[in-house]
Formats: structure tokens, C-alpha cells, sequence
């Protein structure tokens, strides 16, 4: 995409990366909200559902005993997440939805290394897989991190971007790879709004047929799902502050920095690291490279206007597919040297350099 810039916006964009670069070195944002040391988590929440069902309950009755009796909100019906983890937690143990996780996580894998065949060389294709799988590694063996909601939905991401990336008739894998995704998280719903969208646009109407179908599904879901929490809530249970803190850029940069392995580092470096990935996405050109820069963008603006400081958890939606732009950055560099020496052909790398 870079490569195909005119010199003048080139240069701009250019200095706005330099820009946002010092500006990553230099602000102190607010910190994120944890709980306190041996306090209680949303880890231990959701584990105490699960033990709620294993006792005889259902999920509706465990999740709203659970949050009432910890002090969650319970209005709107929302701040119930949807049941799909905690079931299969229940019924296959932590350890299984372990397993499943890295099933998942080694299909994707071997999906993007296919994917990425065309316009990459060898090198980033192999980086790409590499970066897929170990950007998953923590959550996947782990199972206090894999209890939050967002890792899971953000590996299904992963899979479904993957077949998006291999061509737009193989929409199959995203649609099934979405829906997953879409049960355990509602915040998978802008990659299926945004297939959904590229389907109409370019009059793929059998495929947007099917992306539409899952979003009728999905809306049904959440009202049986609305229906059944409302059900059990009383006057007095506490309302969710809302979704509209408008914390700017860098909430979306900590939210990355404290779901990843990039939390221990220096914070200056860790949102430069966290800022990084965006470039690396811009190398990427046409219809690939259109898809996934908007659905970068978008999560970013989503997290940076309705996240709030306890809800840094939801940059694991951008786990491990995100990172993929650090393999892409070189890429870019050369995009951006090359257009500015007047030889944009000088970004090659690999075989073909074809429309990605």
C-alpha cells in the first residue's frame, strides 16, 4: 500500500510515524486498573461460575449468583458474557478449552503459512507462523489467562483473518472461524460486520448471504441471551459505568502492552512496541491489504473510545494476529525508502510483489 503512495503523502505519513513514535517515548499515559495483590479477578469469576455448573446450576443462575455476590454489574444484560466458555469449561475442564485453544492456534498457524504463499517470501512466511503461534504461547498454557473471554475470540480471529488473507472466494474457514468466535465473545462481531461489508461491496452475494445469516443468528442469540439474564436481575443489582471512557490512542496501546508479552518492558518502549505492528500492516496492498488495515483500525478506535481502565483485557481480541505486522514492518521500511528515492519496485521482497 505504501509503495503505491504519492511522494507528498508519502512523506506525510512518514512524519506522522515519527511523530507518533516520539510521542510513545515520552507521554506517561494513566496506568490500567487491576485488581489489588490476592484480590479478587475476572479469572476467579468466571472459574466460579464454572464450578457453579459443575454443582448442578445453570450457566444463567451460577453467572448471576457470582457477580452479584462479588459486586459485578448485572445491567445491561451485557456484562454477562455469553456462555459458550464457561460451558465448555464445565464439561471439558479447563485443561480442554487449554486444548482446544491450541488446536485452534496450530491450525491457524498452518493456515497463514498457506495464506501468505502469494507476494511474501519464505522468510515471511515462516516469520508469520512463528509470530502466530508464539504470540498465542502464554494464553494457551495458561489457564488463568486463557479463562478471559478475549484470547480465545482473538485466536478465532486469527484463523478466520487467515482464510481472508488466502483469497476472497475461500470465505468458509472466516465464516466458520468467526462464528466461534462470536460465541464465546461479542467483540468479534466488527471482523464479521466488516466481511460482511467487502462481500456487498464487490457483489459476492452467496457470501453475503452467509455472513448476514450469522449476524441474524448472532442477534437472535443475544436476545435469548438478554431474555435469560434479565430474568434473574433485581432492582438493586449494580449498572455498569458504560463503554465511553474516550481514553485516546494510548488505551489502545496499553491494551496491547498488558495482554502480551510486551508488559514487562520499560512502558516508553512498550507502546513504541505496541505502535509498531500498525506500520508493518500498511505494507500490505490491495484487497488484502484494504481488509486488514480497516479491521486493524477499527479494533484501535474501538478500544481507544469505549474501553475503560479495567477493561484492558479487551486488547487480547488483537491476540496473536495483530503482531503479524512486526514480520510486515521490514516491508515497509523498504516501502517507504523506496518511494522516497523515486524507486518504489525497491520494496520487493520475495518473488512477487503482486497486489497483496
Amino acid at each position: 500500500m505504501l509503495a503505491r503512495l504519492p511522494r507528498p503523502l508519502l512523506l506525510l505519513i512518514t512524519l506522522a510515524i515519527l511523530a507518533i513514535s516520539a510521542w510513545c517515548l515520552t507521554i506517561k499515559p494513566p496506568p490500567i486498573r487491576v485488581a489489588k495483590k490476592g484480590g479478587y479477578t475476572d479469572v476467579h469469576l468466571y472459574k466460579d461460575i464454572t464450578e457453579g455448573m459443575r454443582q448442578g446450576q445453570t450457566y444463567y443462575q451460577a453467572a448471576v449468583a457470582t457477580q452479584r455476590a462479588h459486586h459485578y454489574p448485572l445491567k445491561p444484560f451485557i456484562t454477562v458474557r455469553p456462555p459458550t466458555l464457561v460451558w465448555l469449561a464445565a464439561h471439558l475442564g479447563w485443561r480442554g478449552v487449554d486444548a482446544i485453544a491450541g488446536v485452534l492456534v496450530f491450525i491457524a498457524a498452518l493456515c497463514w503459512f498457506g495464506a501468505s504463499e502469494i507476494g511474501l517470501s519464505f522468510a515471511e512466511r515462516l516469520g508469520i507462523t512463528t509470530v502466530v503461534a508464539g504470540a498465542s504461547a502464554h494464553a494457551v498454557f495458561s489457564t488463568v489467562l486463557i479463562a478471559l473471554h478475549e484470547y480465545l475470540a482473538g485466536i478465532c480471529i486469527a484463523l478466520a483473518l487467515a482464510g481472508v488473507f488466502a483469497g476472497k472466494h475461500r470465505w468458509g474457514l472466516p465464516l466458520l472461524a468467526a462464528a466461534l468466535g462470536l460465541a464465546v465473545r461479542e467483540l468479534v462481531l466488527p471482523f464479521v460486520l466488516l466481511a460482511l461489508a467487502f462481500a456487498l461491496v464487490e457483489r459476492r452475494w452467496r457470501e453475503a448471504a452467509a455472513w448476514g445469516a450469522l449476524v441474524a443468528t448472532f442477534g437472535l442469540a443475544m436476545a435469548f441471551h438478554a431474555q435469560a439474564v434479565n430474568a434473574l436481575v433485581l432492582p438493586g443489582d449494580i449498572t455498569s459505568p458504560g463503554w465511553h471512557a474516550g481514553q485516546g490512542f494510548s488505551a489502545f496501546l496499553k491494551a496491547v502492552i498488558y495482554t502480551s508479552y510486551l508488559a514487562p518492558l520499560p512502558q516508553p518502549v512498550a507502546l513504541l512496541m505496541a505502535m509498531l505492528p500498525m506500520v508493518g500492516w500498511l505494507a500490505l496492498d490491495g484487497r488484502r491489504g484494504a481488509f486488514c488495515c480497516l479491521l486493524v483500525a477499527g479494533y484501535a478506535v474501538m478500544i481507544a473510545f469505549f474501553s475503560r481502565a479495567d477493561t484492558f483485557y479487551w486488547g487480547a481480541i488483537m491476540l496473536p494476529w495483530y503482531f503479524i505486522g512486526y514480520v510486515l514492518l521490514p516491508r515497509a521500511v523498504l516501502q517507504l525508502w523506496g518511494v522516497a528515492r523515486g524507486k518504489p519496485g525497491s520494496f520487493v521482497i520475495g518473488k512477487k510483489p503482486a497486489s497483496l
